[in-house]
This record gives C-alpha cells, structure tokens and sequence, in this order.
C-alpha cells in the first residue's frame, strides 16, 4: 500500500513564474492578435534581458500590420479564417503560445503590480496579454504582437488578485535557523511513518532557514495550498468534471502509443550499453536555475543520443540564464520557454559563458567569438509530451524517453524531499488537474519498478552528496507531486547560419 506521510510544510518553493494566474479554460475562446511589422531582426519587444517581472514593456505598437481572429479551442486547437488545424498551448498558468496562418505567436497573460495596505499585490487579466514575440514558420521574419480575448458584452474577464511571490516578506518562522536536533527529529518521523524511502540529515541543511532551502528549488511563496484552494476554484479540480476531458483525452492517446511498439520494462540513460549519454550532476546553488539546467542537460543528452558522442561536452547553462526575455534568470522560469528560446536564438558551447552558482545578479554575456565558432547549435521540435501543457501520460513520456532521449519535469517539492537518501519517493495522494502546481525541474533520464513498485528516474541539481549520487526515484504512473502534469522535450539542429545569435552576440560585443 502506498504510504500516506502526514508531514507539516518543510518549505513551499517555487520554479518560479511570472505574478500571473490564468487557466485554460480563461483562455479558450475568440482572440485578436495585433501583429506589428516584420522584419528580418528579431527584438526583445521591450522586455529585459533576462525578463523582470516589474519591468514589463507597454503594451502598444507604434503600427500594427495585421489583426488576426483566432479562435483557441479547448483542449489545443487554433482556428482561423485560412488555418482549421493550427495548434495552440497555455504555458503553464503564465503564458500562452499560439501557431496559426504560418506564425508561432508567444505572449505572457497581463498582470499589474500595485501597493495596498503597505503590501505589493498583483492582478492578473487573464483576457489581454503583455507585449509577446512572434517569428513566421521560415524563421525570416520577426516582430511584435499583443493580443485581446473578444468577449460578448455581458461577459467580463476573470481576474486573480494574491500577493506578489517575490515582493512578499518572508514569514518570521521561516527566518529561523534550524538546528541539527529539528532535522534529526523530523527525519526520524519519516522513516517511522513508511518504508519506501529513507530519509536522512543532510549537513548542508543544518542551520539554514527554511527561506534559504526554499531558494534551492526557486523563490520563496507567501501563499499555502489550503490558500490557493480557497482563491482558485479550479485548484486541484477537474474544472467540475469528474474525469477531465484533457485527460480523457490523453488516456485515449496512451492507449494509441501502447500498440506502437513493445517498450524495455526498464531503461537508464545513465547506462547505454555500458554508454552514459548524460552530463555530470551539478549542484545549481542558491541561484533558481534548476528549469535551465534540467533543459539544457536534456538538449546535450539528446543531442549525443542522435549522434553517437557520450562524450559531446554539453551546452552552457549562463548564456540562457541571463540572456532569455522568456525567463526570469535567478529567479526561475520554464522549461518550456527555455526551449522555445534556445530554438529561436541558438545554444552555445559551456566555455562562451560560465556558470556561477552563487552568482544570482549575472549578466548577458559571451566569452567567446560565436562567428568563430567551428559549430553552432540551436533547439528544434520544443514541445509538451501529449501536445500541449497537462496532456502528458505515463505511456507517452516512456515512449519518447526511449525513443528519443531525456525529458524535463516539474513537481511541487514536498516538505520531506530534501531528506531523501535513497529508495521509491512517494508522499501523499496526488489528483490530476487542469492546472498543477509545480516548483522544481529536474531531468527525467529512465524508469523502472523495484519489488513491484514502478518508478522513475529523475536527475536533480542539488549536487552529488544529495539522493542517491544527485538522482531520485520518484513514484512512477500516479503523478506523484505533480511529476506527471507538465513534461517538456525538444531536440536539436547544427546550424550553419546561426542568424539570431549573432545578432544577439553584436549587442554584447
């Protein structure tokens, strides 16, 4: 039976994302989206590099070129007056990305940040979007947009208000420092309570503030579950159904993979064939970088799997970091984003940026000459495991992990994970939704069962010392934490033309 842990909240930490809340079902719908002028540059349309939540462009267009009417269908089609199949995809709760009439559109939802009370808080006006990006199919043209949900008139737009995540204080428990005694009893609990796992103290934790912990899996959050359940109702929801249409769906695509092909009843892609095709552990440090580094691990692992190098040295984690408009560096992002940024600029050898730990204020730079580089590499094919944000399936993601490598996915941290030491993770019951809320990446690298309880394998940034060698086996077909809700893949191109990055590399220089 799997164990049920009854723990208080060790820490509620975040992947991080943008003071923004929006569901698909806000978004479903007619849209206008404003396109502005295309050209052959592509611009950051105002936004900082990296993104700054509180330093958003205005959401104006000296000139628009075209008005689009879209029509968004739930769960992920687009419609237009010359496209019936274009696609599109809620990104997270936090952004939307929109393929139609040969152009892939990417915007974030509107939010504002105010004061009141002495607090920042933040609205979120799920039927506007800030000023987005987009780029046509070519690749050849790029520009601006903005779009607006065209409403009925006796509708009105569904909107958020919380506290902003990161203008938030801290409570006073989470500034105290926890001694040896705490985590001794605390991890004693839980090997009392299941045997699953083990739980152990970790040195490194001794003596830290539950804020310091959080800041290894993102950014500390002012608001509880229980908190979110009574502002959101569709959290931990179907969105009234008993069994949600997206996921009938996607248990219906499941059983189409199924006949596909037999797959192994295990697999590693730690050990190939005696081959690793991943990179070393790392430990991310107090900077919330962990969706960068799980993406960029999963792009460098696939691309030595599609071309027989295990010992290719990988991609660097700094240039997307602090140089994304689609992120907000330090301070998390998606790794879906970081995909989608890495196909639209291109990706750089480690060596052309460092990666510093401890470093949470770095900038957009280049140590190297790119229109010297011998190779340059960008992502392709970046896309939600199911074909959009929540479709993913236990079936799917084994078929793509083995068929064409490593995965990115996100879980919300349960309070006894930074205890984990070794065996099957599990914590409480978990119920599939139509949105999840999820705080940490890691890399999914392979998957199997252990006396019949099924798991998978997933790659950590929390150094070596940490699970077992930097690695975690996490309760595998039941969404354990979410695990199973967001998952993200991408491959990737040589490419002998890298227009973008050294457009971008000219601006640095």
């Amino acid at each position: 039976m799997r164990p049920l842990l009854a723990c208080t909240t060790l820490f509620s930490a975040a992947l991080a994302d943008l003071p923004v809340h929006c569901l698909r079902h806000q978004i479903s719908g007619r849209w206008e989206l404003f396109r502005g002028p295309a050209g052959p540059r592509r611009s950051s349309c105002g936004h900082q590099l990296p993104d700054d939540e509180a330093a958003q462009p205005p959401v104006e267009l000296p000139e628009v070129a075209e008005t689009i009417l879209v029509e968004l269908k739930d769960p992920n089609v687009a419609v237009t007056s010359q496209t019936r199949d274009g696609r599109w995809t809620m990104i997270y709760d936090e952004a939307m990305e929109v393929n139609v009439d040969g152009y892939s559109f990417l915007a974030f939802h509107k939010f504002e940040l105010f004061h009141k009370d002495g607090a920042q808080q933040n609205v979120s006006r799920c039927g506007e979007t800030q000023l987005g990006w987009y780029h046509d199919d070519a690749r050849k043209n790029w520009g601006c947009f903005y779009a607006r949900k065209v409403r009925n008139p006796e509708e009105t737009a569904e909107v958020f208000t919380t506290s902003s995540p990161r203008a938030a204080v801290p409570p006073r428990a989470s500034q105290e420092r926890l001694d040896a005694t705490y985590h001794n009893s605390f991890a004693a609990t839980l090997n009392s309570l299941q045997d699953w796992w083990t739980a152990k103290v970790y040195d490194r934790f001794v003596g830290q503030t539950l804020h310091e912990i959080n800041s290894m899996a993102g950014i500390f959050r002012p608001f509880s579950q229980a908190q979110r359940k009574e502002t959101d109702p569709y959290f931990g929801t179907g969105h009234g159904e008993s069994i949600p249409s997206f996921l009938q769906q996607a248990r219906a695509r499941t059983k189409a993979v199924k006949g596909r092909r037999p797959l192994p009843s295990a697999w590693d892609w730690r050990n190939v064939s005696g081959v690793s095709y991943l990179d070393e552990v790392i430990d991310q440090g107090t900077c919330g970088s962990c969706y960068i580094v799980a993406t960029t691990h999963m792009l460098a692992a696939r691309y030595r799997i599609q071309h027989k190098n295990p010992d290719f040295p990988g991609f660097s984690f700094n240039f997307p970091l602090f140089c994304s408009e689609y992120n907000q560096g330090c301070n998390g992002g998606y790794a879906f984003l970081a995909s989608r940024w890495a196909q639209d600029v291109g990706l750089v050898p480690k060596n052309c940026s460092h990666y510093d730990p401890e470093n949470l204020l770095g900038s957009c730079e280049l140590k190297c000459d790119v229109a010297a580089l011998q190779k340059t590499w960008r992502a392709t094919n970046h896309h939600y495991v199911g074909g959009y944000y929540g479709a993913a399936s236990e079936e799917a993601m084994k078929q793509e992990l083995v068929e064409r490598g490593p995965l990115v996915v996100s879980f919300e941290p349960q309070s006894d994970i930074v205890y984990y030491t070794r065996g099957v993770y599990t914590s409480a019951p978990h119920q599939r939704s139509e949105w999840e809320p999820v705080d940490h990446a890691v890399l999914l690298v392979g998957y199997g069962a252990d006396n019949g309880r099924k798991y998978w394998i997933l790659q950590n940034s929390w150094g070596k010392d940490w699970g077992e060698d930097g690695y975690i086996r996490m309760l595998r077909g039941e969404d354990e934490s979410g695990v199973e809700s967001i998952v993200v893949g991408a491959d990737v191109v040589e490419e002998a033309q890298p227009t973008m990055l050294l457009q971008l590399a000219s601006t640095l220089a």
